[in-house]
This record gives structure tokens, C-alpha cells and sequence, in this order.
């Protein structure tokens, strides 16, 4: 329904491309969209929350949505590595409003981190 351009901005930026991307692969998927024990380091995102941005006059011309951004890694300085590459390409188009705490993922065992960002997408 929303369109974030979360991934057509990491694939724009060279960075980004550069510890994300292998063979023509961009790895950076919609949670739950992952394939089963991804190449890492690898990005995943979900949508939190969000809502139109209601007119009383017209029809809404953007959407607010808070997408949470989960990284993983091998390794934690890799892990701050790519969320500090991916902040700088996106930071132009949303705001951070969460930065997470550095852990060890539950179920992957992998070093983590996650952010979240508030986002205004334009629909047209």
C-alpha cells in the first residue's frame, strides 16, 4: 500500500551497494521476506506504524510511516558499518527516531542492531 523507496535508495548508493550487494544482489528485504539463512550482512525492514496525512478538503497526498531497520552481521563492527552507511543514504528522505541497542539476535545468533525511521511518502 505504502511504497517506501527504502531499497531503491540503498541500491542508489555506492556504499550501501558496496557491503550489501553481491552477484546483482541487493541484500535488503522486507521482513519476513528474507531467504532462509541469508549471505551476510544483510538489512531487514517492517513497517511499525503509520497513517495517511488526512486533508479536509482533499484526498491525502502522502502517507507518515515508522519502518523499523534491522541489521545483522558477522561481525558487530560490520553490523556498524552498514547501519551507519544505510543512515547516511536515507537520512535525506526520513528522520531517526530510534536507535536500538546492539545485541546478539534470539533466533540467528548473528551481532544485530536496529533503528527506526519516520518517513512522509509522497503518492504520487
Amino acid at each position: 500500500m505504502i511504497d517506501i523507496p527504502i531499497f531503491k535508495i540503498a541500491k542508489a548508493d555506492p556504499v550501501v551497494r558496496s557491503l550489501l550487494e553481491s552477484n546483482d544482489i541487493l541484500r535488503v528485504w522486507r521482513f519476513g521476506k528474507a531467504p532462509e539463512q541469508p549471505e551476510a550482512p544483510y538489512v531487514t525492514w517492517q513497517t511499525i506504524t503509520g497513517g495517511s496525512s488526512n486533508n479536509l478538503d482533499s484526498r491525502p497526498d502522502s502517507d507518515s510511516v515508522i519502518i523499523q531497520i534491522d541489521i545483522y552481521a558477522t561481525d558487530e563492527d560490520v553490523v556498524d558499518q552498514v547501519a551507519k552507511a544505510l543512515r547516511f543514504a536515507i537520512e535525506l528522505d526520513c528522520y531517526v527516531v530510534r536507535y536500538g541497542e546492539s545485541d546478539e539476535d534470539s533466533v540467528t545468533g548473528m551481532p544485530h542492531l536496529s533503528f527506526d525511521v519516520s518517513w512522509i511518502v509522497n503518492r504520487n
